[in-house]
């Protein structure tokens, strides 16, 4: 069954192109064209997905998210915002409102696909215990996209802290002996990694999607990337394809 996405966009131009190319990867799309709108739809169903653009004329994407909260199934739902604000401050204010990642105009259709392939696909974590900080064990196929790359050697100091990299074109993994939890969003700025990986800026972001219990009171935890800069981008592309193409080569 084709999964539903709901786009909120106001510029028909834009909604257009979204619906365009997720009807073309076989999604059903539903439109709305501001938030009252939207507010409409989730009041008859409940999509796999929303893409939320924020600035809005009739109730805006930031009011929109905060409606959402106040019920547990469209707080539920996951969003990935799309707009032309790209401020610190904004985009805080949305990753604090549960928006699970972002794409700042102008639309690039190919990431666009590739984040919504990304969030779908995502599993559903299971817990081993009831605790607060309950360890969960990823069961999706989608795990081998946080193994292509390993780096030996290269630390996760200062921040998050950690060893034993392993890295894909959707997010990464480490080793630590104090993870963060299930779901928290963590803040990357460490100048080895980058230097290793050939990251010119940081800090990057990312969402903790798994934490595995391993020896020795070692943690892995495995995150996927949150609006990741095109410089960065292309910089984990390149790192992990030479990788890939060491390793078809036998090398």
């Amino acid at each position: 069954m084709a999964k539903k996405i709901l786009t909120v966009e106001d510029a028909p131009n834009i909604r257009k192109l979204i619906v365009y190319n997720l009807k073309r990867a076989g999604y059903e799309v539903i439109e709305a064209e501001d938030g009252k709108a939207a507010v409409r739809v989730l009041q008859q169903f409940v999509p796999d997905l929303i893409i939320l653009d924020i600035r809005m004329p009739e109730m805006d994407g930031f009011a929109l998210l905060e409606l959402m909260r106040k019920y547990p199934k469209a707080a539920a739902i996951p969003v990935i915002m799309l707009t032309a604000l790209s401020t610190a401050a904004d985009l805080d204010r949305a990753l604090q409102l549960g928006v699970v990642d972002y794409l700042v105009k102008p639309l690039d259709p190919t990431l666009l696909l590739a984040k919504v392939e990304s969030v779908l696909s995502r599993e559903t974590l299971s817990t081993v215990n009831a605790t607060p900080a309950a360890v969960g064990e990823w069961r999706g196929p989608n795990r081998r996209q946080f193994v292509r790359g390993s780096i030996h050697g290269v630390s996760m100091a200062p921040l998050p802290g950690g060893t034993g990299v392993n890295i894909g074109e959707g997010g990464l993994s480490w080793l630590t002996k104090t993870p963060p939890a299930n779901g928290e969003i963590v803040t990357i700025d460490a100048p080895v990694f980058f230097n290793a990986v050939g990251i010119a800026d940081g800090p990057l972001r990312v969402r903790v999607v798994f934490l595995h219990n391993l020896h020795d009171g070692y943690f892995r935890v495995g995150s996927t990337f949150i609006g990741l800069p095109e410089n960065a981008r292309n910089a984990v592309r390149r790192y992990v394809l030479e990788r890939q193409n060491r390793f078809v080569a036998g090398g």
